[in-house]
């Protein structure tokens, strides 16, 4: 799945990770990720999957246009348990 960049600024902002220990996590420059989340059009799908991994090693789930509803994400179960999210 082609995850659009305001899932992958989502997800970040549930998961309360920081643009600084996102880039750790990933492997993608923090600017690149300050790009990719001002819908950056020319940051690479490699740099954009890289953040995908990270979160989805993170508990992340990204969920596809099934032609009704529009793409999403959902969050494991353990992580909500624990308070950590922001919605």
């Amino acid at each position: 799945m082609d995850v659009p960049n305001e899932l992958l600024r989502a997800a970040r902002v549930a998961l309360d990770i920081g643009q600084r220990e996102l880039a750790e996590l990933s492997g993608v420059g923090q600017r690149t990720i300050l790009r990719i989340e001002q819908n950056d059009e020319t940051v690479t799908l490699e740099s954009r999957r890289r953040l995908q991994d990270a979160f989805e090693r993170a508990g992340v789930t990204f969920v596809p246009d099934d032609g009704v509803s529009g793409p999403g994400l959902r969050v494991r179960r353990d992580l909500i348990q624990q308070g950590n999210l922001r919605f």
